[in-house]
């Protein structure tokens, strides 16, 4: 389940993609200078014009790449295949070995893909796009833009060529692989996330075992009887074959195991094929040139799929419209080689530049023209001058190395950030709260979970005993083997809900690449919950884990507790982040790096944002999400009172068992990864706290009635990771002015200093 941990990524494809030259890309940061020098002037720096077709260029490019993964990926003249993935990341940083995740393979090298239904799709695609690139008024563009609106329209005609050149080249092997059809066709039901029939599909692969042999007699002729053999295309059939392979071999491990059904009927089946397929792989390869060979028959032209529900081209107009930002190089200068990023960044510069550097910045900035300055690129100069004056104001206060913390014998080991710490992580973070002001509000949000779990308690027939509801919802979890699919309707519900009210833009190609695959034995362990991202990791019992191990599995990824969040790890949460993210790679610069704030905060802000809209229908589903939510409340506590050496470890795992209802177990590998896990002090805070600024956000913009929600969203995405407070300036309509306060209350006053 949860976001409360590392993403585990899928590997991006690529393959059969054909890259668009553009004459002025509008993707990622430019390297930053080697040296600190601060330019006197920084008008010259200022970014000229882009071509208007950057982002719709780039939303091509992503968005056939996406396609690509969801077909079988067993080719000819490659190696291996993925089950299906997301370009682009998600929106989390951390990460996780290859072996946590079951059911994704390596990518596969460039070659022929044989999935008949990928052509058809990918035809459907590029004719699309063709339609929708007529639309465009190409003399309203700049001659870049122009220049890019032909190259675009050139390759999407060089795509619709290459597809059929691939079909044909395809259906000459299927002679010597009569039996692809049937493999391609269960590794794409299972990226589709489509239940699989265990018996029939036993029987299915004993069928193609024969297949192999009756076909190998057919080459072993003399003559062959099989049409178009010969050594070349033979050697490129074995390729295909072991591309079959590897996909089977995904396709097994993603249910063996996990499904006791499936594991009965497949084990003798697959093994028997994997046999077969490899021996016949190694066949072709040192097959002689036959003689007399009969020509392979013609292919027949594969016609494009039915056109999607939603329509696939996003709106293009919108995208040419998008304003530019100019102070991006400005931007990368001022952050440097020194910047911080990943999971623990500081949205700043960096540290370790002299206090001149600081000094010179705040005098360069006065040689712009603020005014003159589009909407983004003003955040961007306040982004510099709120970073410039914190970090000067800091060389005359420096931090206690070695704060002290609270020992106990637990084992947990991290070391504390102390308060004065916090207080500057909590300034980097342009939250104007002191660690004393956000327990209180953390307790505050408590009160409220509290009331809500009552009540919901008391629908339930437990009175005002919530834990009691608490322990009944954990035991409503489904048998063994049913939680894909359980996870999988859970997916396409909270799809289907923010369409249905028109919440969030969730394109036609982000909701058809939803994966998923299973986590180790080993992994869970560690993540006990699934995880999310780039797509779905489903935590579950496999059978050769210990009896007690199986229970907290099957307890703590129950159907209200997964309910509650499977959204927040795919759309509109982490996965749908990335989707965007990566089709608005250079729309305006990336101030500072990332946060948790709006890592975390966003798919929580979801959480918040869906219960008061009545998303948990029934009581057992709101203890579910009311559960999540006091852990949330939970970590702002815990993390913070340890951080300042008021707690230690022991009383932060006393506190989630006795405070939320963890199960001791769980509540100590969370606060071990908490403290020693590598994640930053105000992580684990940045869950909540996040989702807060973000619906406080809301309330400004959208309950006032100055923004729809999806304008809203779709705008809080489109601008990325950034501390709130930022993105709350950049999607507002409050004038902006060069010397005003960044910092933001956004939860009003609270008690404590």
């Amino acid at each position: 389940m949860t976001a409360d941990r590392k993403r585990l990524w899928g590997v991006v494809l690529l393959a059969g993609l054909i890259a668009v030259p553009l004459s002025s890309r509008g993707g990622g940061q430019a390297p930053a200078p080697a040296d600190d020098t601060v330019p006197a002037n920084l008008t010259p720096l200022l970014a000229a014009p882009q071509s208007e077709m950057r982002l719709v260029a780039l939303a091509y490019n992503t968005d056939r790449s996406t396609l690509n993964g969801n077909f079988d990926t067993g080719r000819a003249g490659g190696r291996g295949g993925r089950g299906g993935g997301r370009d682009g990341g998600g929106g989390r940083e951390g990460g996780g070995p290859p072996a946590a995740v079951r059911g994704v393979a390596p990518a596969s090298a460039p070659g022929i893909s044989l999935s008949v239904r990928r052509v058809a799709r990918l035809k459907r695609f590029e004719m699309d796009w063709q339609a929708g690139l007529q639309k465009i008024d190409a003399a309203r563009l700049s001659p870049a833009a122009r220049t890019d609106l032909e190259t675009l329209q050139a390759t999407i005609r060089t795509n619709l060529a290459q597809l059929d050149t691939d079909a044909i080249s395809a259906a000459a092997l299927m002679p010597m692989l009569p039996f692809a059809t049937t493999l391609i066709d269960l590794s794409e039901a299972r990226i589709r996330l489509e239940d699989v029939d265990s018996r029939k599909a036993a029987g299915q692969l004993t069928d193609v075992v024969k297949q192999v042999a009756d076909v190998r007699a057919a080459i072993e002729k003399e003559p062959p009887t099989v049409p178009g053999l010969s050594k070349e295309s033979a050697s490129r059939a074995a390729d295909a074959v072991e591309g079959l392979r590897a996909s089977l071999t995904v396709w097994f491990n993603f249910s063996n195991g996990y499904d006791p059904l499936f594991t009965w009927w497949m084990g003798t089946p697959f093994q028997k094929l994997d046999a077969a397929l490899q021996a016949y792989g190694a066949f072709l390869r040192e097959l002689p040139a036959p003689a007399n060979v009969t020509p392979a028959p013609p292919a027949s032209s594969i016609p494009p799929s039915a056109a999607p529900a939603v329509a696939e081209v996003p709106d293009l107009q919108a995208l040419i419209a998008l304003p530019q930002d100019e102070m991006t190089p400005v931007v990368q200068r001022f952050i440097g080689a020194a910047g911080a990023g990943g999971r623990n960044a500081t949205n700043s510069p960096g540290a370790g530049r002299p206090k001149q550097y600081y000094v010179d910045w705040l005098a360069a900035l006065k040689t712009l023209d603020f005014d003159r300055l589009t909407r983004n690129a003003q955040v961007d100069y306040l982004f510099v001058r709120s970073a410039a004056e914190r970090y000067l104001s800091r060389f005359d206060a420096p931090l206690d190395p070695n704060p002290p913390r609270k020992a106990d014998a637990s084992g947990i080991t991290g070391a504390a950030r102390g308060r004065a710490g916090l207080l500057q992580d909590l300034a980097d973070e342009l939250i104007p709260y002191t660690p004393e002001q956000l327990i209180a509000l953390a307790e505050k949000e408590f009160a409220y979970c509290d009331q809500e779990m009552r009540k919901a308690s008391r629908q339930m027939g437990f009175g005002d005993d919530w834990k009691q509801a608490l322990e009944k919802v954990k035991g409503m979890h489904v048998e063994p083997g049913r939680q894909p699919a359980v996870i999988r309707d859970m997916l396409f519900e909270a799809v289907d809900y923010v369409r249905a009210r028109d919440l969030i833009t969730v394109p036609e190609i982000a909701s058809e690449s939803l994966h998923m695959s299973m986590m180790t034995p080993e992994a869970q362990l560690v993540n006990p919950f699934f995880l999310g991202g780039s797509q779905i990791i489903v935590s579950y019992p496999t059978n050769t884990m210990e009896y007690d191990a199986r229970l907290q599995s099957m307890r703590g990824n129950n159907l209200p507790f997964s309910h509650a969040t499977a959204f927040h790890e795919m759309i509109p949460g982490h996965n749908l982040v990335g989707y965007v993210n990566a089709r608005h790679a250079g729309y305006r610069a990336r101030i500072g790096g990332s946060t948790p704030f709006y890592t975390e905060g966003w798919p929580l802000y979801w959480e918040l944002l869906l219960y008061d809209m009545g998303f948990q229908d029934t009581p057992e589903e709101r203890v579910g999400a009311l559960f999540w939510r006091m852990h949330r409340c939970a970590r702002i506590i815990f993390s913070l009172k340890f951080h300042t050496g008021e707690w230690s470890p022991q009383e932060s795992i006393d506190f989630l068992v006795d405070r939320v209802g963890h199960e001791r177990d769980n509540a100590t590998a969370e606060v071990r990864r908490s403290f020693q896990g590598g994640y930053g002090p105000l992580y684990q805070a940045g869950y909540l706290l996040g989702g807060l600024q973000l619906r406080a956000l809301k309330r400004d913009l959208v309950d006032t009635g100055q923004l729809t929600y999806k304008q809203f969203h779709d705008e809080v995405l489109r601008q990325g990771n950034m501390p709130i407070a930022l993105v709350r300036l950049a999607v507002s309509k409050e004038p902006l002015t060069r010397d005003m306060v960044v910092p933001w209350k956004f939860y009003g006053e609270l008690p404590g200093k």
